[in-house]
């Protein structure tokens, strides 16, 4: 069920403190998870935002202290009439990317429309996504503890977003 990719990196324009290293990284962070299912995916076709997800401070890129990357990817072989598929890539510290590299897969999921929004709220120490499903429901989507769910249907309903909210690939 591959649908286009939302890597939750930029939906904003990258900012001064996103290196070009940072940027190439990820791209072969990307590339090299999404290789297996699309040897032709090129990050031409992404959206990037950077935003700390975890909270664990890093001085990363973009958005206050960003650790994490979300990329949304708009290919025909990533998306689908429901919505694309959305990737998070975790920034490792620098004694943990040695051995794992800078950015790390932390999610998947698949079938949503943007724009995404990170809340304030936070589950299992990651702020939690509001996105809408492929029926155009607004879902919070919680992080598990090791992941975020595969799809915006596992998520908890919501009546509308929540406020305070940060708005991804508006």
């Amino acid at each position: 069920m591959l649908t286009s990719v939302l890597l939750l990196l930029a939906v904003a324009p990258l900012v001064a403190d996103t290196t070009d290293d940072d940027r190439r990284r990820l791209g072969d962070a990307v590339r090299a998870y999404v290789q297996p299912f699309d040897g032709t995916w090129s990050m031409a076709s992404a959206r990037v935002a950077w935003i700390d997800l975890n909270g664990d401070g890093l001085d990363d890129v973009v958005i206050v202290n960003p650790t994490q990357a979300i990329v949304y990817v708009e290919d025909p072989d990533w998306c689908g009439s429901g919505g694309c598929t959305v990737l998070v890539f975790e920034r490792m510290n620098s004694a943990d990317a040695v051995e794992m590299g800078t950015f790390r897969p932390a999610a998947e999921v698949a079938l949503v429309q943007t724009p995404i929004y990170v809340s304030q709220r936070r589950t299992n120490q990651w702020r939690d996504l509001i996105v809408r499903d492929e029926r155009g429901d607004v879902r919070a989507i919680r992080f598990t503890g090791e992941t975020y769910p595969h799809s915006p249907a596992e998520g908890e309903r919501l009546r509308r977003r929540t406020s305070g909210a940060t708005a991804l690939f508006a």
